[in-house]
């Protein structure tokens, strides 16, 4: 049932935090059965109850989920591309956005660019142990940054804004762990958290951004992060206020 790995502790909090390490070291996958309550709690000579607690937080946690009889499995991760494939058709004389991506007629010429880029990468390679930011870039990003209002810090480069969002999620938060998401939102993201193992907390917004009450209502839940689009939100394409 449980393969090699051994769940382990005496308290609620250890075995909890036992089955936790294994979910996310792919010890245990989704959709794994766990061992009944009373068997885990003789393997492991503690009290039922203690079992029961512990199974309880992952539940709450949003790590496993209980079908009475047919026992308690590890939650499966929802599929994450499925919605990027959904599409709808566009009446004759609308200019479909939903996809992201710009009109290439207005792009500047790049070839240029992408020219000298590769003759200076020709010249000086960028070798592993070499500076993974090129410090020009780090320094335009940071003055942007500054004024945009946010604080002193280092900078990275990610791979569009779905993957900085994810790295910076799966470096802070736990399996369970509440995320606050504007509702309505973008599909990616409504995708993302939950393959994470977090759980979504759907905030309202308005023309101004998030709505302070909702906002204060997803704390009071417990939301560890929350997550706001400050320019042309998506669906709703508004930006956040400078009051908001």
């Amino acid at each position: 049932m449980l393969g090699e790995y051994p769940i382990s502790g005496r308290r609620a909090a250890e075995i909890a935090a036992s089955v936790e390490r294994a979910v996310a070291d792919g010890g245990l996958e989704p959709g794994q059965l766990l061992p009944p309550m009373r068997e885990l709690a003789q393997r492991l000579g503690v009290n039922p109850n203690t079992v029961a607690a512990a199974y309880r937080t992952l539940r709450e946690r949003g790590v496993i989920e209980t079908a009475g009889r047919r026992g308690s499995r590890v939650r499966p991760k929802p599929a994450t591309s499925a919605r990027e494939h959904i599409r709808v058709d566009v009446p004759e004389g609308v200019r479909d956005v939903s996809d992201g991506n710009p009109d290439t007629a207005l792009l500047p010429p790049l070839v240029a660019a992408f020219t000298a880029a590769a003759t200076v990468a020709d010249r000086s390679p960028v070798l592993y142990g070499d500076a993974s930011l090129e410090p020009e870039l780090a320094e335009r990003a940071r003055a942007d940054l500054d004024a945009d209002g946010l604080p002193d810090g280092p900078v990275a480069v990610a791979s569009g804004s779905l993957d900085a969002i994810e790295r910076v999620l799966v470096a802070h938060l736990k399996a369970g762990d509440a995320v606050a998401v504007e509702d309505p939102g973008w599909g990616s993201m409504l995708d993302l958290v939950p393959a994470l193992g977090l759980r979504l907390v759907p905030v309202g917004v308005d023309d101004d951004g998030p709505l302070p009450g909702e906002v204060e209502r997803a704390l009071r839940e417990g939301a560890r992060a929350l997550v706001v689009t400050g320019r042309a939100q998506n669906p709703t394409g508004a930006a956040v206020s400078a009051a908001r």
